[in-house]
């Protein structure tokens, strides 16, 4: 009579060679003697899975729950990556859903901090779907959730690369910024404050290295959690630090998100001004289309609802341009200017409209300098002018109102422009035009 021995070396030996008839002897095996199935049993019938066309997950996810620890769990960890992660879309990643965030409880989470040479398959796998659950409508609530079942102890703070055929190398964030990218935001917008406060701070002190303006989020967080909190004073005081460093002086995403700030605290003046400088500080204008409904808005707050419809056309212009869908939002506007999207000009015509409005809107009636160009730096970006006052002014190249691939042979040239304060307290000059 065949012991469980035999069994056992036979079953085996068909989990390289046929793994898919292996399984059938172990599912023979576990209906028929279940006490005699053992963690062993529950290991070798995992690693059959992984190799099998057609592996039962239900099945592999009640093994892992009954013979719970790292001999079992690892390996059903990485049966789940293979299956319902790795290559798949946004969709099927959704639709393996309940496998993969069971996986905190069945596959335990490797200290990726002292050893790195192997990854993680659960660690993939909850960030893989807070990805999916970030796309579209952020999920913020899922989000933190699946999060919650990781320790951020634990997680890896080292950068990846990835090799692209545009870009070259590219740099990624580490599993642990990605963790704190995604935590505050989603306890922002769940509304703990404080929590998001502390999370913030957590990842400003630990992470070595930041990617895609991590570090400004944090602090925009802050800055934004403290507002919610009530405390006015001292978020209007974190946004102006931030407003006026460096890094974050040109970032116009900054100057949006604080205009919504205001937006919603019904200070439109205030809400009205971060807006302009957002418009000013951005960069391509489907990237910014949210941006100008939001403008739109606080001018129809503003009682000066005729200066919209530049924005309305705007707006109807990228949409035709990108072929993107409208929006509900998008089609009340253009009801209430009466938008012809089938007649509407180009982007490049609507947005040199667009820009005059903005450059009104952000020096006013403040009076043109002049002034002649007398150096250019090494880096061909910046240089500087004397004004007729003999100060000497800082610009940078991207402040020409005509664009140009080199500013080398302008030096000498005459110029006007509009003199602002920049992040450092000194003087700057912009909306340069070339007079002579």
């Amino acid at each position: 009579m065949e012991t469980k021995r035999d069994f056992e070396a036979k079953v085996k030996a068909l989990i390289e060679t046929n793994p898919d008839e292996a399984l059938k002897l172990y599912q023979e095996l576990w209906e028929t003697y279940p006490d005699q199935f053992n963690a062993w049993d529950a290991f070798y019938t995992v690693k059959a899975m992984r190799a099998a066309k057609s592996p039962n997950l239900a099945w592999a996810n009640e093994l892992a729950e009954k013979f719970k620890g790292d001999r079992v769990g690892n390996l059903y960890g990485w049966l789940i990556f293979d299956r319902c992660v790795k290559g798949k879309n946004r969709t099927e990643i959704l639709s393996n859903e309940k496998f993969i965030e069971g996986l905190t409880n069945l596959a335990p989470q490797k200290n990726l901090k002292e050893d790195d040479s192997f990854p993680c398959p659960t660690t993939i796998s909850i960030l893989k779907l807070c990805d999916a659950h970030a796309e579209n409508l952020f999920n913020a609530r899922k989000i933190n959730e699946l999060l919650s079942g990781l320790d951020y102890n634990i997680l890896s703070n080292k950068s990846k690369t990835i090799g692209t055929q545009e870009r070259g190398e590219v740099e990624l964030s580490s599993d642990l910024e990605k963790y704190f990218a995604l935590k505050t935001k989603a306890l922002l917008k769940l509304a703990e404050f404080d929590t998001c406060i502390e999370y913030c701070n957590k990842g400003l002190e630990l992470l070595e290295k930041f990617h895609y303006n991590n570090d400004l989020w944090f602090k925009m967080r802050i800055a934004l959690s403290e507002e919610g909190l009530g405390n006015h004073e001292k978020s209007e005081e974190l946004f102006k630090e931030l407003l006026e460093s460096k890094a974050g002086s040109d970032k116009w995403f900054l100057y949006r998100d604080i205009s919504e700030v205001y937006f919603e605290q019904g200070n439109f003046e205030k809400a009205w001004k971060y807006a302009v400088d957002a418009a000013f500080y951005g960069n391509e204008p489907h990237f910014l289309i949210g941006l100008y409904l939001l403008q739109a808005r606080i001018l129809f707050k503003l009682e000066r609802p005729s200066e919209g419809k530049i924005l309305a056309e705007l707006i109807a212009a990228i949409l035709k341009e990108q072929e993107w869908n409208e929006k509900a939002e998008y089609n009340k506007l253009f009801s209430y200017y009466k938008i012809d999207r089938t007649t509407i000009l180009p982007v490049s015509e609507v947005i040199k409209q667009a820009r005059i409005f903005w450059q009104n809107e952000r020096y006013g009636n403040k009076p043109k300098s002049k002034g002649t160009i007398v150096s250019i730096h090494k880096n061909g970006k910046i240089g500087r002018i004397k004004d007729q006052n003999n100060n000497l002014i800082g610009f940078h190249k991207k402040d020409l109102v005509k664009k140009t691939k080199s500013i080398e042979n302008l030096i000498g040239a005459t110029v006007e422009f509009f003199t602002m304060e920049s992040y450092d307290g000194k003087n700057i000059a912009e909306n340069i035009t070339i007079t002579e």
